[in-house]
This record gives C-alpha cells, sequence and structure tokens, in this order.
C-alpha cells in the first residue's frame, strides 16, 4: 500500500513537472515565434496601402485603336514608357502598397469631376495636364505620383513608409526653370511628388493651376513648378521633406544640369552621386513630341535595348533584373 501510494505522488509529481515545463516552453515559443508573427499579420491587414501613382496614353502620332495592357506589349506605347512602367511595378512591396496606372480611359473613374481631357488631342500641353492630374490624385487621395518616363532606380518602400510614419509631403529634384534650385527644398522638381491626402501644399498647388487655366486661357508647360514652389513659399509646410538633385539624375558631378542630349548620348554621365539615385526623371513631354526625339519612339524592344545610350543602357538594365 505504501509503495503504491509513493508511485502515485510520484507520478503525480512528475506529471506537475512535465506541464509545468510544457507551457513554460510553449509560451516561450509563442512569445518569441508565433506572437511576432501574428502581430504583424494584424498590423499589415490593419494598415491601409499607399498608392503609387503613374499615367500613360498614346501619344498623337500613334493609331488610336488603343489597348493598353500592364506589361504586356501594345503597339501603341513607346518602349521607353512600357519598360519604365515594368521597372516601376517591381519597385515596393505589393503587400503593403498597390500601383494604380491612370489613363485617359479610366481617370474618370478615379477624378469624376476632372476639368480637362486627359488625351493627346487635347488643346492643353501634356506636361501641365499630367501635373494637374497628379495634384488631383494626390489631393484626394494621397500617395506617390510617378511621371511617366521616369526611371525608378531604388525600391520605393523608405519612401513609403516615412509617408505614412513621418512626413505628409515630400519632393524631390529641382525646377527646370530654376537652374540654382537643386538644394532648395522651396523650388522642387515636380515629376514625382508624395504626399498625404488633403495636404495643403497640394491642395494649394491645384487650385493655383485651375487659376492659371482659367485666367490665362492657355499654359506654359512649365508654369506648374513655378505654382507648385508659390505653394511651398506661402505655406511653409513643417511635415515635409526634400530630396535634391543627386537623388534624381538631374545634375552632374560638377552640378551641371544632365541634358536629354546627354541621356541619349554615348559619352558616360558622371553623376554627382551614382549610389544615391533613387529616379531618374526624364523629360516626357520633349521624348514624346521633340522631333529629335521621334526616332526613340519607334525603337521595338530589341532596338530599344541595342542602342546603347546612357539612358537605354540603363533602362535595359533593371529590366533585366526583372524576375
Amino acid at each position: 500500500m505504501n509503495n503504491l501510494f509513493i508511485f502515485v505522488f510520484v507520478f503525480i509529481i512528475f506529471i506537475g513537472i512535465a506541464c509545468y515545463f510544457y507551457y513554460d516552453i510553449f509560451n516561450m515559443i509563442y512569445n518569441e515565434k508565433v506572437k511576432p508573427v501574428i502581430e504583424k499579420f494584424n498590423r499589415t491587414k490593419n494598415v491601409k496601402k499607399n498608392i503609387v501613382w503613374t499615367y500613360i496614353e498614346d501619344p498623337i502620332f500613334y493609331n488610336n485603336d488603343y489597348d493598353i495592357q500592364l506589361l504586356v506589349r501594345s503597339k501603341n506605347i513607346p518602349t521607353l514608357l512600357k519598360f519604365c512602367l515594368r521597372i516601376l511595378q517591381n519597385k515596393f512591396n505589393k503587400t503593403m502598397n498597390s500601383l494604380y496606372v491612370v489613363t485617359p480611359f479610366n481617370v474618370k473613374k478615379y477624378l469624376p469631376d476632372f476639368p480637362i481631357e486627359m488625351n493627346a488631342d487635347s488643346k492643353y500641353s501634356i506636361k501641365f495636364r499630367v501635373d494637374l492630374l497628379a495634384a488631383s490624385l494626390l489631393e484626394k487621395y494621397g500617395g506617390l505620383f510617378i511621371s511617366p518616363g521616369t526611371v525608378v532606380l531604388q525600391d520605393l518602400d523608405e519612401i513609403l513608409y516615412n509617408l505614412n510614419n513621418k512626413y505628409d509631403l515630400i519632393t524631390f529634384g529641382g525646377s527646370i526653370r530654376n537652374i540654382n534650385s537643386c538644394n532648395d527644398a522651396l523650388n522642387p522638381g515636380n515629376y514625382v511628388i508624395a504626399a498625404k491626402p488633403n495636404n495643403p501644399v497640394i491642395v494649394d498647388y491645384r487650385k493655383k493651376m485651375l487659376r492659371n487655366l482659367y485666367d490665362q486661357g492657355y499654359t506654359d508647360k512649365l508654369i506648374s513648378e513655378d505654382l507648385l514652389s508659390y505653394s511651398l513659399q506661402s505655406i511653409k509646410p513643417k511635415s515635409y521633406f526634400h530630396f535634391n538633385c543627386e537623388y534624381t539624375g538631374n545634375v552632374n558631378n560638377i552640378n551641371h544640369i544632365v541634358s536629354l542630349e546627354e541621356y541619349f548620348g554615348y559619352e558616360p554621365i558622371r553623376f554627382k552621386n551614382k549610389d544615391n539615385l533613387i529616379f531618374i526623371a526624364l523629360p516626357y513631354d520633349l521624348i514624346l513630341y521633340d522631333i529629335d526625339y521621334k526616332w526613340v519612339n519607334n525603337l521595338s524592344e530589341e532596338q530599344f535595348i541595342e542602342a546603347n545610350t546612357n539612358i537605354t543602357e540603363i533602362i535595359s538594365k533593371e529590366v533585366y533584373k526583372i524576375k
């Protein structure tokens, strides 16, 4: 009887010790391995996705029998724009961010009251139209707007994270008209802009563009950069960050503006800081409609890759990286 009692007593103690170690080890594994995964999933599920915006349309000299499919060859879209779009799609985390490609056919879906026609037949320059579109989208939805023909060279996740958590407005590069603007946060370029919805600078910027449109009856294609500068200067935003020209390929190592001729030339470009390049914001309006660059728009993919100019090499290398 005593032996049975001792056996039962030892068995109970053994079960107690086993349960203690089991739950202790289980809790340790849960806290270290399982719980962080669940919390990360919940954070991801509850975070509102940022939107990366871009725009694309047929140049007026193409056949208007139009059927654009993202990342699929379309006879109406120049290879340069198509490649830039393909690169862009692979430069951010799809779980946290979404890419929206706006075209003349879906612009009313996002902006039902957009005041001008967005197509190549418009009487307004493509640069002004795209700038007004960008301001309108950012005011309503927020996100990161990237103009067509912009080559994205680095992941955009950090910029999008900073937009969510640190800044209400982020700008890049310098104003084309102001040659001394590369380090001037109040005179940025407007090919790439990131903003939260209803940002006061973007709201004022859009209003200034519309006022110019209605008061003047015509638009200088570079006026929108000036108007963005005026909005920044008058509002003086606090939650604002600016990336200077060494991040956008605007200047070389002696602070001279890199021209479109250099991009389509063969002499290597000595960027101010090649490792810092996030974007190369090309003047897409000149590429599409300047007679000197008509040849670029007629290149097939194979011809584009074999052209071996500075910019076609840069773009081709980025396309080659895509898996």
